[in-house]
């Protein structure tokens, strides 16, 4: 097995052929990531519902518009089929042997935040090598399509948001008892707190705007099975398997006709909203108790799945049709817990953002999972 400087100085060498090079077979592979084995508390709640953190307390319900916060979906028990997650984000290191074997393609952007040459650096004589001083590094500016190669490369596939989010916030049977961040108590709380103390690589603990090797942080860990997994928190955002679905805990068997209602009441106080709302159909029954609806500050936002129909069993996606992701977890650019930024980075329960499925980003990367 070569050394870091042993493999470096072969790389340097070969200039801009390395791609053709590297193509050679008996090339020796880099170590694969170990996996922990989730096979308990697979049925849990998914989601904060009213208590997540974007959702304001009542009193602040009452005197806002809507158009401030963004509502959160209704919790849900959900089970999953046992499941094994990668411990750490795959690296620049392992997703170059995929490009050098011919199956992957090389990530968009060869830089990062305040990181030149991060994924290539110039080689003596003109052309790029690999930069081996960020192998172990998170790979970043690679689209979905793209980390679910890498993960086909390797025998997985990406993980679901169902599954990150069980690793995340633990086996908990309601939103009180989620994990919402790695340190610290559990249940809803508004953010990290005094972040500074926290080495969770966030903005606002590290103040280093930048990745860093997955697995150093000392307080981005939780456990399973005896088995710690880094990262899910900071560092880079992670693809998922899962369609952005925005009412991904609603009942789509249920009638929904809101919309007039949530219009009025981004911009009104519900008591003037009553006209557009009385007649909004949320689930079966008469429109005056809207039954089976979930009402976070009075907005009718969709039919809940009733609890007799919980938990339900979420199976990876066998399509891919939707155009965009969920994407999970926190990255080195936000400052979760400073004021005027989002709260809610990193939180267990976030759902990040959505993003298309071709696209990259600098902060964005991914771990891979595997059905057991």
């Amino acid at each position: 097995m070569k050394t870091p400087r042993q493999r470096a100085l072969r790389l340097l060498g070969l200039g801009s052929l390395w791609l053709v090079a590297a193509c050679a077979e008996g090339k020796d592979p880099p170590a694969a990531t170990a996996m922990a084995s989730i096979t308990t508390g697979l049925t849990f709640t998914f989601g904060m519902g009213q208590l997540g953190c974007e959702i304001p307390s009542d009193a602040q319900c009452a005197s806002n518009s809507g158009g401030s916060y963004r509502l959160g979906m209704p919790a849900l028990q959900v089970t999953l089929p046992p499941f094994a997650i990668d411990v750490h984000e795959v690296t620049n290191e392992q997703y170059l042997y995929c490009v050098e074997m011919g199956v992957c393609s090389a990530p968009e952007g060869d830089e990062t935040s305040n990181i030149r040459e991060y994924w290539a650096m110039l080689a003596p004589g003109g052309g790029t090598v690999p930069n081996p001083t960020y192998f172990d590094f998170p790979v970043v500016y690679v689209s979905w399509l793209q980390a679910r190669e890498y993960c086909e490369f390797v025998g997985k596939r990406l993980p679901t948001e169902f599954e990150w989010e069980r690793v995340a916030g633990g086996a908990a049977q309601s939103p009180n008892d989620k994990r919402v961040y790695p340190v610290g108590p559990v249940g809803p709380r508004d953010g990290l707190g005094k972040c500074t103390s926290v080495d969770i690589n966030l903005y606002a603990c590290t103040k280093l705007d930048r990745p860093r090797a997955v697995g150093t942080s000392k307080d981005d860990v939780v456990t399973e099975g005896g088995v710690a997994i880094h990262d899910l928190f900071g560092n880079v955002y992670e693809w998922t398997a899962s369609d952005a679905d925005e009412r991904v805990t609603c009942d789509a068997n249920q009638p929904y006709d809101c919309e007039a209602c949530v219009a009025c009441l981004d911009g009104k106080p519900a008591a003037n909203c009553k006209p557009q709302c009385y007649g909004c159909v949320c689930g079966d029954g008469p429109s005056e108790s809207k039954p089976n609806c979930y009402l976070p500050c009075e907005t009718p936002i969709c039919p809940m799945i009733p609890t007799a129909q919980q938990p339900v069993t979420m199976q990876p996606p066998t399509t891919w049709e939707a155009p965009e992701r969920v994407v999970r977890g926190g990255s080195f650019f936000k400052g979760s817990g400073e004021p005027n930024t989002a709260p809610c980075e990193g939180r267990s329960d976030e759902r990040g953002f959505f993003w298309p499925q071709t696209n990259a980003h600098a902060g964005l990367g991914f771990r891979c999972a595997r059905s057991l």
